[in-house]
């Protein structure tokens, strides 16, 4: 069985090591071409942060589409040195999508890694403890973005609080919430239907006649 998963991991693993190599490129062509000046410095921090579950991939029973899905929310935020977060091109800000979209492979990531190393947890029990981690991460951003904004002034930190959104902090977590749900909502969705799909497991074969 072990043997037969094998070229499913290795295919799984290159495929999640390409995306890492095609997203460093693109991060470093972005630098080059920015607009925002601060932005010109995002590689620095973007490169191992999506390399690192590369590395952690076994540990995080990590799936290629699920990379995939954070890969993208890497390359949303990052588009911003195009000025999308000051003139979003969407009908509504460039920020909320950002923040909606990351928690979606956020959660999935993290419910797989759950669900692998606790077959014991139920899965309201998974849920919960997916939607408490993203939240709580999400959270720990804000706090960055104010430390930023502490450090460095306006000029150079993550929050403008002269030119963002009055309630910026309360709909980026709102925005992180919903994300969430989706997700596990998608999740459960896929997973049921996926059951009901399988073939049963149940129904023994007929027992051979014997010949008199």
């Amino acid at each position: 069985m072990t043997n037969d998963l094998r070229p499913a991991r290795s295919r799984n693993a290159t495929v999640i090591f390409g995306l890492a190599c095609a997203a460093s490129v693109i991060f470093l062509i972005i630098s080059a071409t920015a607009r925002v000046p601060t932005y010109r410095i995002n590689p620095i921090f973007l490169i191992p942060l999506v390399w690192s579950p590369y590395w952690l991939r076994r540990r995080l029973h990590l799936y290629w589409a699920h990379y995939t899905l954070l890969v993208v929310a890497f390359l949303l935020h990052d588009v911003g040195a195009y000025g999308f977060y000051q003139r979003s091109p969407l009908p509504f800000s460039w920020d909320i999508l950002v923040h909606y979209y990351f928690a979606i492979p956020g959660a999935l990531i993290l419910h797989g890694a759950l669900s692998h190393h606790f077959p014991m947890l139920r899965p309201w029990q998974i849920n919960v403890t997916t939607l408490l981690f993203i939240m709580g991460i999400g959270a720990i951003h804000e706090i960055m973005e104010y430390m930023s904004y502490l450090i460095l002034g306006e000029a150079k930190g993550m929050l403008k609080p002269t030119t963002s959104y009055f309630f910026d902090t309360q709909r980026d977590l709102t925005n992180n919430l919903l994300g969430c749900l989706t997700a596990l909502i998608a999740r459960a969705i896929f997973t049921r239907i996926s059951a009901k799909h399988a073939p049963s497991e149940m129904t023994a074969p007929a027992a051979p006649s014997r010949s008199t």
